[in-house]
């Protein structure tokens, strides 16, 4: 398994890919309130050319379109019954694009339903949307990426529903909120345990995502990488939105997110890409500063 095999090796540096919903929109073909997962049957040509972008640049990674594509979410937007045809295109667009040496990561998402007291979600639903998003998967990829989860008991049920299923890889990513006692998800699960929760999981990378930008994202990898000896994974956000009108704007420099990049590998962070405002620029420019490890 070539995953694992850059895992074991201590001088390979793993790049992801970066934003993808930053791309549809620079490409304004995202409506408001449109699941992108549908853009896989409805704008095939676009998402395989975001695709190969990311390869293009540098990436040995990339998510299939498919963050939405649990039925739980799906359901929401009354698209349920059309998983399998989404999951299905999503496949083929990014197998179109990825290139030899290269591989396709499954990119499961939050279910977007909340336990109480805030929501009506049980483990055992989440566990059964995720087991069905997996299986579905699972014949296309070469391991999952489980991102953007901000409930450590979701992702619990993500982790276990998707080892259920299959034997491939995980890549566990929780986002996290900066406070001034440090780093927690808005159910108020801090970093370190959510870390050594995931350890007890046996996940093969524990990674973070979205939410922060570089700078803060770099304050939390100072911490996180004395606690734990499996590999780190993180994809900051481009600095913070800024709202103009009804279109999101990231500012940050590529310079200034590529330089914090950097320090997160001189850390000793295995896998490193970008999450929201990040561009196949930006994974351009950190290919070249892996290149010269």
């Amino acid at each position: 398994m070539l995953f694992n095999d850059w895992l074991k090796d201590d001088s390979k540096i793993v790049l992801f890919d970066g934003g993808f919903g930053t791309e549809l929109l620079r490409r304004g073909i995202l409506e408001p309130g449109k699941v992108p997962d549908m853009l896989n049957i409805e704008n095939p040509d676009t998402i395989v050319e975001i695709h190969k972008s990311y390869y293009n640049a540098g990436s040995n990674m990339c998510h299939t379109n498919t963050f939405g594509s649990t039925p739980l979410n799906l359901r929401r937007h009354n698209l349920e019954e059309r998983i399998e045809e989404i999951i299905e295109k999503a496949l083929d667009n990014i197998q179109k694009a990825c290139p030899p040496g290269s591989l396709v990561v499954g990119d499961i998402g939050p279910t977007g339903k909340f336990r109480p007291p805030v929501g009506t979600a049980s483990s055992e639903e989440w566990h059964s949307s995720f087991a069905t998003q997996t299986k579905l998967l699972e014949k296309g990829v070469d391991l999952f990426h489980i991102e953007t989860i901000s409930d450590l008991e979701e992702m619990l049920s993500a982790v276990r529903a998707v080892k259920k299923v299959s034997n491939k890889p995980i890549i566990a990513s929780i986002t996290y909120k900066k406070a001034k006692r440090g780093f927690f998800t808005i159910m108020g699960d801090p970093l370190e345990k959510c870390i050594h929760t995931l350890e007890n999981e046996n996940v093969d990378v524990i990674g973070t995502n979205c939410t922060l930008g570089s700078g803060d994202m770099l304050d939390l990898v100072k911490q996180a990488i004395d606690m734990t000896d499996i590999p780190i994974s993180v994809k900051p956000n481009a600095g913070q939105p800024r709202l103009e009108g009804t279109k999101t704007h990231y500012d940050q420099p590529i310079e200034e997110f590529v330089r914090d990049i950097q320090e997160m590998i001189n850390f000793g962070v295995k896998i490193v890409g970008g999450c929201c405002g990040t561009t196949p620029e930006t994974i351009s420019e950190i290919r070249k500063i892996i290149d010269l490890i």
